[in-house]
C-alpha cells in the first residue's frame, strides 16, 4: 500500500507542473508575464496522462486500471482507425503528423488521449450517480445509465478542444467535409458518444463482477482530483485564445455544468480521511 501512496503522491508534481503551464497560465496571460516552462499538447496530455494512471492505480487498483487502460486504447484506436478509413464513426477527416507518430491512420498519442480524460469523466459520473441511486449498482440498468452519463460527460470536452485543435497554429486533424459546429460535422460528437459509450460500459460490466484488490476507500481528497484535472483542461482548452472566439462561454456551460453537479456531490461525499 505504501508503494501505491508514494506513486500518487509522485503524480501530484506533474499535476502542478499542468496547472501551472495550463490554466495558471492561459488566465495570467493577459496580465502578467509568467516564466515559460516547456509546453505543447503532446507534453501536457502525458502530464494528465500520468496523473489519471496513478489516480486510477490507487483508487482502483492495478488489475482494474490495467482493464480499463486497454479496453480504451484497443476501443479507441480501432474507432479511429474505423472512422478514418471509412468516414463512418465521426465523418471525413484525416489526422496531419503534429501529434507525432502513427499506428495506422491514427496517431500513437490518440488513445493516451481518451483515457487522460475517460477516466476523470468515470469518477466524475461515479459522484454523480451516488445520489441518484443506492443498492442497484450491479444491475444492467444502472450500468447502462452510468455509461451514457459517463460519455456526455467525456463528449463535453470535444466540443472545446475539437475547434482549438483542428484551428491555426495546430491543425491536428483535418475534416474533409463542412460541418454545422465550427466546420465540424455533428456525426463528430454522435461518434465520440458512441466510442466512450463504448469503453464504459464493457469496463463497467467488467468491474462488478472482478473482485477488486484490497484498497483503500477514496479520500475527499483523492476524489476532488479528477474534478481538477477536468476543470484545468476545461480551462486550458476553453481559454487559451486559440480557435472561435466563443469558445469561452461554450467551455464554461458544456463543461461547468457536469463540473459543477460532481463538485456538488463531492460536497456531500462522505469517506474516511484514511490516507
Amino acid at each position: 500500500m505504501k508503494a501505491k501512496q508514494i506513486l500518487f503522491a509522485v503524480s501530484l508534481i506533474p499535476l502542478a507542473l499542468y496547472i501551472y503551464q495550463g490554466p495558471i497560465y492561459v488566465l495570467a496571460a493577459n496580465y502578467i508575464e509568467l516564466p515559460a516552462l516547456m509546453r505543447g499538447t503532446i507534453f501536457n496530455t502525458f502530464l494528465i496522462f500520468t496523473v489519471s494512471l496513478t489516480h486510477a492505480i490507487y483508487t482502483l487498483g492495478w488489475r482494474h486500471t490495467l482493464a480499463f487502460l486497454l479496453i480504451t486504447f484497443f476501443v479507441c484506436w480501432g474507432y479511429e482507425q474505423i472512422g478514418v478509413e471509412t468516414s463512418l464513426v465521426y465523418g471525413s477527416y484525416y489526422y496531419t503528423d503534429y501529434l507525432g507518430p502513427k499506428l495506422g491512420h491514427v496517431p500513437l498519442l490518440i488513445p493516451i488521449a481518451w483515457f487522460m480524460m475517460i477516466y476523470p469523466s468515470y469518477i466524475m459520473a461515479n459522484l454523480i450517480g451516488q445520489d441518484c441511486a443506492i443498492g442497484t449498482e450491479q444491475k444492467i440498468s444502472w450500468v447502462l445509465w452510468l455509461s451514457v452519463l459517463s460519455a456526455f460527460i467525456m463528449t463535453a470536452w470535444d466540443l472545446i478542444i475539437d475547434p482549438v485543435l483542428t484551428s491555426n497554429p495546430f491543425e491536428a486533424w483535418v475534416w474533409t467535409q463542412d460541418g454545422i459546429y465550427f466546420h465540424i460535422p455533428a456525426q463528430n460528437f454522435i461518434g465520440w458518444l458512441l466510442t466512450t459509450f463504448t469503453v464504459y460500459l464493457i469496463y463497467r460490466i467488467l468491474e462488478i463482477r472482478w473482485i477488486p484488490e484490497p484498497m483503500l476507500k477514496p479520500t475527499r481528497t483523492l476524489v476532488l482530483i479528477p474534478l481538477i484535472i477536468y476543470a484545468s483542461l476545461m480551462i486550458d482548452s476553453g481559454f487559451s485564445g486559440f480557435g472561435p472566439k466563443a469558445l469561452p462561454v461554450i467551455a464554461i456551460f458544456v463543461m461547468g455544468i457536469p463540473l459543477l453537479m460532481a463538485f456538488t456531490c463531492w460536497l456531500r461525499y462522505q469517506a474516511p480521511e484514511n490516507t
